[in-house]
């Protein structure tokens, strides 16, 4: 754990080498408004082909993690941290690298019994796109398996759409997520510590909740808290800590699920969610209590390193 307080020196790491590296470099603005504020010393560093000589040069003592993706969510810059011996926020390497795996997130879940889509997989290399026969058909979800911000993905509400959907998927990754579709609110869970913040219910005001509608101000309505009855909104809660333990996760992430039928189903888990002062976790710790600059203070005082304490 980081334990020299203010005095410590913090690399905030932004950018990236992925689709997401403008939607890090929101990220970043906003943890670097709240370094300012908390009075921490800290360098800027552009996750680029140099961030391992640029991390040996500046010798921090933290690594403030506002990356998300390819090469940044899914393991990679976290083992750099550990080779380096720099405590960073965030889950470990290996937690990383499930989580941003949809397919392997799934297995693991399932064989704990936690309630997601019915799913298939299609391998670009070993599947052949013309006579690959799905078992899930329309209407289904088709996504790249280790992506984020929804880059890539489909929504097929008819067969003849389907190659177009793995085709686009595919140029994403060489594993594609097909799920069956299920319909119901959309809900995110933050997860901060032992602590599943109240839920936040996603409606697009036209489409699925794709980048765009991500992205785009008002293209989408924010209902916190969601329009569901307190048993709901505790299984949520209960499903996300869940989730949370199972993935072996740290100190943060968001947790999605699609309500189908009242019920809830996982749909993936955001272990660097985005972290704007306008994000979907610090809207909902705001709303239960936790400002901004505490957000962040409690990122920073609880970075670690996988290996801290072992030989």
């Amino acid at each position: 754990m980081c334990s020299k307080g203010v005095d410590m020196k913090i690399a905030l790491l932004q950018g990236g080498l992925g689709q997401e590296a403008e939607v890090s470099r929101n990220t970043g603005k906003a943890f670097e408004k709240a370094l300012v504020a908390l009075n921490y010393d800290y360098v800027v560093i552009e996750a680029d082909d140099n961030l391992i000589p640029k991390l040996i040069s500046e010798k921090p003592d933290c690594a403030l993690i506002a990356l998300h993706g390819k090469y940044a969510e899914d393991g990679t810059v976290q083992g750099i941290c550990e080779y380096l011996k720099i405590p960073y926020t965030g889950s470990g390497l290996l937690a990383s690298a499930l989580a941003m795996d949809k397919l392997r997130t799934k297995e693991v879940l399932s064989f704990y019994d936690i309630p997601t889509p019915k799913f298939a997989v299609f391998r670009r290399g070993e599947d052949d796109l013309e006579s690959f026969d799905c078992s899930i058909k329309a209407p289904c979800v088709v996504k790249p398996v280790r992506e984020g911000s929804s880059v890539g993905i489909s929504i097929v509400d008819e067969q003849k759409d389907f190659k177009a959907a793995l085709e686009l998927a595919s140029r994403y990754d060489r594993h594609v997520l097909i799920e069956e579709k299920v319909s119901g609110p959309e809900c995110t869970v933050s997860v901060v510590k032992d602590q599943a913040f109240t839920p936040i219910e996603i409606r697009p005001k036209q489409g699925f909740y794709d980048y765009k509608n991500k992205y785009t101000k008002g293209a989408t309505n924010y209902l916190l808290p969601p329009e569901l009855s307190d048993e709901k909104i505790r299984e949520l809660k209960d499903l996300a800590l869940k989730v949370f333990k199972i993935l072996d996760l740290h100190h943060y992430a968001r947790i999605d699920f699609m309500m189908h039928n009242g019920s809830p189903y996982f749909i993936e888990a955001n272990t660097l969610p985005g972290c704007t002062e306008t994000s979907l976790l610090p809207q909902a710790a705001a709303h239960d209590g936790v400002d901004f600059n505490q957000l962040i203070d409690g990122l920073i005082k609880n970075a670690r390193l996988d290996y801290e304490g072992v030989v």
